[in-house]
This record gives C-alpha cells, sequence and structure tokens, in this order.
C-alpha cells in the first residue's frame, strides 16, 4: 500500500501554529491551477488523520473530500459531519488491517506530525509531498512530532521551486 503524506509546511517545519491555526497558508498567493492538489486526490482511496485534524476540519464547518473512505485514530466517539466516510482506529495496526481488507491502494496521510511520526517510525509512509512556504512560524505544531526532515532517509529526494514555494518530493520507499 502506498501511503503519502501530502501537506504543506513553514519553512522551519511547522504545519500549524500552537493553537492549530493555518491561516498562514493563506498568505502563499498560490495559484490553485498550478498545484498538483487536483491530480494528487484523484490518485487516493483513503485518507488516515489524527483526531486534532480531524476536529480542526470539523471546526471549518464542511467536508472537503467526499465518500472516501477515512479512518481517524481516536480513542473517543466524535460527531461525523454530513457526507463523511469515517471509520474509527485506536491503533496503527487496526488502521492497515482495515485499509488492507477494503483493499485501499493509495492513503493520504492527511495530518498531523504525531500520526506521521507514528507512520514513519513503523516504516509505513512511502512517500512524501511537502510545499514548504516562505515563512518562518518559530512555533507550533511540527511536520514530524518525533523526526527532522533533513534526518529521515529516502531513496528519492527532488526539490522545485514553484510560485515562491519549495516543492519537496520524497520517495521512502516504493
Amino acid at each position: 500500500m502506498k501511503i503519502t503524506y501530502y501537506c504543506a509546511m513553514s519553512s522551519d517545519e511547522f504545519i500549524a501554529r500552537e493553537d492549530g491555526d493555518v491561516s498562514w497558508l493563506d498568505d502563499m498567493n498560490s495559484d490553485e491551477s498550478e498545484s498538483s492538489y487536483d491530480e494528487f486526490f484523484a490518485s487516493v482511496d483513503g485518507l488516515a488523520m489524527g483526531r486534532g485534524t480531524y476536529d480542526f476540519i470539523f471546526n471549518y464547518g464542511s467536508w472537503p473530500y467526499g465518500d472516501v473512505p477515512t479512518w481517524i485514530f481516536t480513542s473517543k466517539s466524535l460527531i461525523p459531519l454530513a457526507g463523511a466516510n469515517l471509520n474509527l482506529v485506536k491503533t496503527v495496526d487496526d488502521f492497515i488491517l482495515e485499509a488492507n481488507t477494503k483493499k485501499v491502494k493509495h492513503i493520504w496521510l492527511v495530518g498531523g506530525g504525531k500520526i506521521a511520526s507514528s507512520f514513519l517510525q513503523r516504516g509505513l509512509l512511502t512517500h512524501l509531498s511537502i510545499t514548504e512556504a516562505p515563512i518562518q512560524l518559530n512555533a507550533g505544531l511540527p511536520l514530524f512530532s518525533d523526526h527532522k526532515l533533513e534526518n529521515i532517509k529516502s531513496i528519492k529526494n527532488q526539490s522545485i521551486q514553484k510560485q515562491g514555494c519549495k516543492q519537496i518530493e520524497i520517495v521512502l520507499r516504493e
């Protein structure tokens, strides 16, 4: 199974401010028509996210991912957003078992840093697709809770400048 951590981060490797705020992304002045998001989203057939990421989306008010099967890592119940195809799991092992049972081929690990570190530690992440914004947050929620990007071993690493941002594509394993 291919598992891609696809996200945006500040140049000091934070994905959000300490309170979860991501409004700094609005300052990126990116042209969505030049983004690879639509192509990427069309390639995934499952999503995985931590409870904090789900709560952020819930507070936003609407579910942006259609009926794509989504696994939320939590030990507590939650209120589902309309249109969301949610599966609650407590552990990575539970997730892998369920995703394999549903024959999912490509998972988008939506966030956050704790769950991303857990997947990385277990050798489950296969790809990283990160848009690095030219902004310093100086504090916040990190890309990985227990790892630094420069210390991650990869088999392929490519960075290109795109619309004032750096697009980082990393293959950890095939």
